[in-house]
C-alpha cells in the first residue's frame, strides 16, 4: 500500500484550483466589458410613474376617437342647429328613431295589385314615403325618375324588389313642399304605375298643378 502522500497532494490541487477560479473570473470580467450588464429592477415609484403614463396615452387615444366620431355625426346628421356633443347625441336618436319609422311599415314583396301610397315623414313637410307595386316593366324607374322631376322633387333613397313580374318601390322623396306638393306627386307618380307613358305622366302633372291654381 502506498502512502496517501503520494496519491493526493494538497498543494498541486489547490494551485490547480486557483487557476480554475482566476480564469472564471477573467471570463466574467471579458463578458461585462463587451457590454453584458445586469439590468437593475425598477423601484415602486418608477413602475407608477410608468403605468401613470401608459393610462394617460390610452385616455388621450380615446378622447381623440370620440372627438373624431362626434365631428363625423355633425357632418351627416341634417337638422343639426347646435354643435355641442349633448346636442348631436340627441339630434342623432331622434334622427334615427325617425328613419326607423320611415322604413317599419314598407311591405317585403310586392302586392298583385297596383297601389300607390304617400304620407309625409313625421313632422317634416318637405320629405314624403313612397310605397308603390305595379307590373316591372322595361324604362319604370326612369319614368319614375321623370315624374319626380316634373314637380322639382328628387328621391334620397329607394328600395326596389322585382318577384315574379311584379315590382315593389320604396321612395324617400325630398322637395315636396307640404301637402300641395304631396298632391301633385300623387298625380304624377299615378299615371306611372298605371303603365301611362311618362309623357302622358308629364302633360297630367301640368294641367294637375293648373287644376289646382285655380281653386
Amino acid at each position: 500500500m502506498r502512502p496517501i502522500s503520494r496519491c493526493y497532494n494538497p498543494t498541486a490541487y489547490s494551485t490547480t484550483m486557483g487557476r480554475s477560479f482566476f480564469a472564471g473570473a477573467a471570463t466574467s470580467s471579458k463578458l461585462f466589458s463587451r457590454g453584458f450588464s445586469v439590468t437593475k429592477p425598477k423601484s415602486k415609484t418608477e413602475s407608477k410613474e410608468v403605468a401613470a403614463k401608459k393610462h394617460s396615452d390610452a385616455e388621450r387615444r380615446r378622447r381623440l376617437r370620440i372627438n373624431s366620431q362626434f365631428a363625423t355625426l355633425r357632418t351627416i346628421l341634417p337638422n343639426l342647429v347646435k354643435q355641442d356633443k349633448a346636442s348631436v347625441l340627441g339630434e342623432t336618436v331622434r334622427y334615427f328613431n325617425e328613419l326607423k319609422k320611415m322604413v317599419q311599415d314598407i311591405p317585403t314583396t310586392p302586392s298583385l295589385e297596383d297601389n300607390l301610397r304617400l304620407d309625409h315623414c313625421n313632422n317634416n313637410r318637405d320629405l314624403a314615403r313612397v310605397v308603390f307595386s305595379c307590373s316591372d316593366r322595361e324604362g319604370l324607374m326612369s319614368e319614375v325618375a321623370e315624374s319626380m322631376k316634373a314637380v322639382k322633387a328628387k328621391a334620397v333613397r329607394a328600395e326596389i324588389m322585382t318577384v315574379g313580374g311584379r315590382t315593389k318601390c320604396a321612395l324617400f322623396v325630398q322637395g315636396v313642399n307640404g301637402n300641395e306638393g304631396l298632391v301633385k306627386l300623387k298625380k304624377s307618380l299615378k299615371l306611372v304605375v298605371n303603365g301611362k307613358s311618362s309623357s302622358e305622366a308629364k302633360n297630367n302633372n301640368n294641367g294637375g298643378s293648373l287644376l289646382i291654381q285655380q281653386q
